[in-house]
Protein backbone atom coordinates (compact mmCIF):
# COMPACT_ATOMS: atom_id res chain seq x y z
CA UNK A 1 0.00 0.00 0.00
CA UNK A 2 2.81 2.06 0.98
CA UNK A 3 5.05 1.31 -2.13
CA UNK A 4 1.22 2.16 -4.13
CA UNK A 5 0.91 5.75 -2.26
CA UNK A 6 4.59 6.83 -3.12
CA UNK A 7 3.93 6.04 -6.68
CA UNK A 8 0.63 7.93 -7.14
CA UNK A 9 1.75 10.73 -5.25
CA UNK A 10 5.12 10.84 -7.20
CA UNK A 11 2.63 10.49 -10.69
CA UNK A 12 0.07 13.73 -9.27
CA UNK A 13 3.50 15.86 -8.95
CA UNK A 14 5.12 14.83 -12.38
CA UNK A 15 1.36 15.69 -13.80
CA UNK A 16 1.15 19.07 -12.02
CA UNK A 17 4.60 19.87 -13.21
CA UNK A 18 3.74 19.33 -17.01
CA UNK A 19 1.10 21.55 -16.48
CA UNK A 20 1.72 24.00 -14.55
CA UNK A 21 5.08 24.45 -17.29
CA UNK A 22 4.54 27.33 -19.85
CA UNK A 23 5.36 25.86 -23.73
CA UNK A 24 7.30 28.60 -24.50
CA UNK A 25 9.98 27.57 -21.72
CA UNK A 26 9.92 24.04 -23.11
CA UNK A 27 12.49 24.19 -25.91
CA UNK A 28 16.23 24.28 -25.50
CA UNK A 29 17.32 27.54 -27.23
CA UNK A 30 18.93 27.70 -30.24
CA UNK A 31 22.30 30.12 -31.00
CA UNK A 32 23.27 32.38 -33.72
CA UNK A 33 27.16 32.43 -34.54
CA UNK A 34 28.56 35.13 -35.43
CA UNK A 35 30.14 35.81 -38.98
CA UNK A 36 32.87 37.46 -40.88
CA UNK A 37 32.29 40.96 -42.38
CA UNK A 38 32.12 39.85 -45.09
CA UNK A 39 29.10 37.67 -45.11
CA UNK A 40 26.46 40.40 -45.47
CA UNK A 41 23.61 37.85 -45.40
CA UNK A 42 24.73 36.94 -49.16
CA UNK A 43 23.48 34.18 -51.17
CA UNK A 44 23.77 31.16 -52.06
CA UNK A 45 22.63 28.79 -49.57
CA UNK A 46 26.31 27.24 -49.48
CA UNK A 47 27.33 30.61 -47.93
CA UNK A 48 24.95 30.15 -44.87
CA UNK A 49 25.94 26.30 -44.45
CA UNK A 50 30.02 27.46 -44.41
CA UNK A 51 28.98 30.53 -42.01
CA UNK A 52 26.01 29.99 -39.18
CA UNK A 53 24.64 27.49 -37.43
CA UNK A 54 21.94 24.91 -38.69
CA UNK A 55 18.58 23.42 -37.14
CA UNK A 56 16.52 21.18 -38.77
CA UNK A 57 12.73 20.64 -38.24
CA UNK A 58 10.23 17.99 -39.80
CA UNK A 59 6.54 19.25 -40.29
CA UNK A 60 3.67 18.00 -41.07
CA UNK A 61 3.31 16.22 -44.62
CA UNK A 62 6.09 15.45 -45.55
CA UNK A 63 7.38 19.39 -45.37
CA UNK A 64 11.09 19.86 -43.47
CA UNK A 65 12.65 23.36 -42.40
CA UNK A 66 16.16 24.18 -42.38
CA UNK A 67 17.12 27.29 -40.10
CA UNK A 68 20.41 29.06 -40.63
CA UNK A 69 21.26 32.15 -37.81
CA UNK A 70 23.98 34.25 -37.84
CA UNK A 71 25.26 37.90 -36.66
CA UNK A 72 27.38 40.39 -36.69
CA UNK A 73 27.83 43.67 -34.93
CA UNK A 74 24.85 45.16 -36.72
CA UNK A 75 22.69 42.72 -38.33
CA UNK A 76 20.86 39.25 -37.31
CA UNK A 77 20.71 36.93 -40.35
CA UNK A 78 18.37 34.44 -40.51
CA UNK A 79 17.99 32.28 -43.72
CA UNK A 80 15.18 29.06 -44.31
CA UNK A 81 15.41 26.25 -46.92
CA UNK A 82 11.72 25.09 -46.79
CA UNK A 83 10.73 22.03 -48.59
CA UNK A 84 7.13 22.26 -49.61
CA UNK A 85 5.70 20.11 -52.80
CA UNK A 86 2.90 22.24 -53.82
CA UNK A 87 3.78 26.07 -53.48
CA UNK A 88 1.19 29.06 -54.86
CA UNK A 89 2.04 32.70 -54.16
CA UNK A 90 -1.50 33.96 -55.49
CA UNK A 91 -2.18 36.01 -51.74
CA UNK A 92 0.49 38.90 -51.98
CA UNK A 93 -2.38 41.84 -51.15
CA UNK A 94 -3.44 41.05 -48.05
CA UNK A 95 -1.17 41.86 -44.82
CA UNK A 96 -1.00 38.21 -43.83
CA UNK A 97 -0.38 37.18 -47.06
CA UNK A 98 -2.52 33.73 -45.83
CA UNK A 99 -3.63 32.27 -49.09
CA UNK A 100 0.02 32.30 -50.32
CA UNK A 101 2.86 29.52 -48.82
CA UNK A 102 5.11 31.80 -46.57
CA UNK A 103 7.20 32.52 -43.26
CA UNK A 104 6.12 34.32 -39.53
CA UNK A 105 8.52 35.70 -37.48
CA UNK A 106 7.67 37.03 -34.15
CA UNK A 107 9.94 38.65 -31.71
CA UNK A 108 9.41 40.37 -28.59
CA UNK A 109 11.92 43.22 -27.97
CA UNK A 110 12.48 44.57 -24.89
CA UNK A 111 9.38 46.20 -23.22
CA UNK A 112 7.15 45.81 -26.36
CA UNK A 113 4.28 43.52 -27.95
CA UNK A 114 5.46 40.80 -30.38
CA UNK A 115 6.02 42.00 -33.49
CA UNK A 116 5.47 39.66 -36.58
CA UNK A 117 7.29 39.76 -40.01
CA UNK A 118 5.20 38.30 -42.60
CA UNK A 119 8.05 37.06 -45.01
CA UNK A 120 6.38 36.23 -48.58
CA UNK A 121 9.21 34.06 -51.15
CA UNK A 122 7.55 35.25 -54.42
CA UNK A 123 4.74 37.20 -55.47
CA UNK A 124 3.18 38.33 -58.73
CA UNK A 125 6.22 40.21 -59.63
CA UNK A 126 8.28 37.30 -58.97
CA UNK A 127 9.99 38.91 -55.68
CA UNK A 128 9.84 38.74 -51.94
CA UNK A 129 7.60 40.69 -49.92
CA UNK A 130 7.49 41.76 -46.50
CA UNK A 131 4.72 43.18 -44.48
CA UNK A 132 5.45 44.21 -40.55
CA UNK A 133 3.34 44.35 -38.33
CA UNK A 134 3.00 45.30 -34.23
CA UNK A 135 5.86 47.91 -34.70
CA UNK A 136 6.93 50.93 -36.49
CA UNK A 137 9.81 49.23 -37.76
CA UNK A 138 11.65 51.09 -41.14
CA UNK A 139 11.54 48.88 -44.08
CA UNK A 140 14.73 49.35 -44.98
CA UNK A 141 15.91 48.00 -41.48
CA UNK A 142 14.75 44.34 -42.97
CA UNK A 143 16.39 42.57 -45.75
CA UNK A 144 14.29 39.93 -47.62
CA UNK A 145 15.31 37.63 -50.46
CA UNK A 146 14.55 34.79 -51.68
CA UNK A 147 15.21 32.19 -54.45
CA UNK A 148 13.24 28.73 -56.02
CA UNK A 149 15.11 25.73 -55.28
CA UNK A 150 14.25 21.99 -55.92
CA UNK A 151 10.94 21.30 -53.91
CA UNK A 152 10.42 24.46 -52.61
CA UNK A 153 11.95 28.00 -51.61
CA UNK A 154 15.19 29.57 -49.50
CA UNK A 155 14.60 32.49 -48.25
CA UNK A 156 16.77 34.83 -45.85
CA UNK A 157 16.28 37.71 -43.75
CA UNK A 158 18.31 40.66 -42.44
CA UNK A 159 17.44 42.26 -38.97
CA UNK A 160 18.83 44.88 -37.65
CA UNK A 161 19.70 44.53 -34.28
CA UNK A 162 18.85 47.94 -33.15
CA UNK A 163 15.01 46.76 -33.98
CA UNK A 164 14.68 44.20 -30.84
CA UNK A 165 16.29 46.67 -28.29
CA UNK A 166 18.93 44.80 -26.64
CA UNK A 167 20.37 45.73 -23.37
CA UNK A 168 24.32 46.19 -23.63
CA UNK A 169 25.51 42.30 -22.63
CA UNK A 170 21.69 41.20 -23.12
CA UNK A 171 22.39 38.11 -26.21
CA UNK A 172 18.89 36.27 -25.88
CA UNK A 173 16.07 36.98 -28.09
CA UNK A 174 12.83 35.55 -27.81
CA UNK A 175 11.40 33.97 -31.57
CA UNK A 176 8.62 32.09 -32.78
CA UNK A 177 8.59 30.78 -35.87
CA UNK A 178 5.54 29.90 -38.62
CA UNK A 179 5.02 28.24 -41.85
CA UNK A 180 2.23 28.78 -43.65
CA UNK A 181 0.98 26.00 -46.17
CA UNK A 182 -1.23 26.03 -48.77
CA UNK A 183 -2.20 22.62 -49.65
CA UNK A 184 -3.31 21.79 -53.47
CA UNK A 185 -7.44 22.36 -52.38
CA UNK A 186 -6.36 26.18 -51.63
CA UNK A 187 -7.10 25.09 -47.27
CA UNK A 188 -4.24 26.63 -45.64
CA UNK A 189 -2.37 25.92 -41.90
CA UNK A 190 0.43 27.36 -39.71
CA UNK A 191 2.69 25.33 -38.53
CA UNK A 192 4.52 26.17 -35.37
CA UNK A 193 7.81 25.54 -34.52
CA UNK A 194 7.87 26.47 -31.09
CA UNK A 195 5.11 25.18 -28.78
CA UNK A 196 1.88 25.07 -30.39
CA UNK A 197 0.82 29.13 -31.12
CA UNK A 198 1.91 32.58 -32.12
CA UNK A 199 2.13 33.48 -28.57
CA UNK A 200 5.31 30.36 -27.46
CA UNK A 201 8.48 31.25 -28.16
CA UNK A 202 11.87 29.84 -27.72
CA UNK A 203 15.28 31.65 -27.18
CA UNK A 204 17.86 32.51 -29.46
CA UNK A 205 21.10 33.06 -28.27
CA UNK A 206 23.98 35.24 -29.82
CA UNK A 207 26.75 33.17 -29.45
CA UNK A 208 30.35 34.60 -28.10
Amino acid sequence: MTKKLVREGFLLVLLFLVLGTPSRAADVPLKAVRVNESFAGTLPEKAWRESTAAYDFSLPGGMNLRLWAGFDQEQLYLGFYVKDLFLTFQDDYSLDFRGSDHLRLSFWPQGSTPVTLYLLPSSKIKEPLLNISGASWRRTSVMVRSFPVPEGYFLTVDIALSNLGLAPNHREIPVQIGVNEVSSTGEAKTYWLFGTGPLDYTTLVLSR
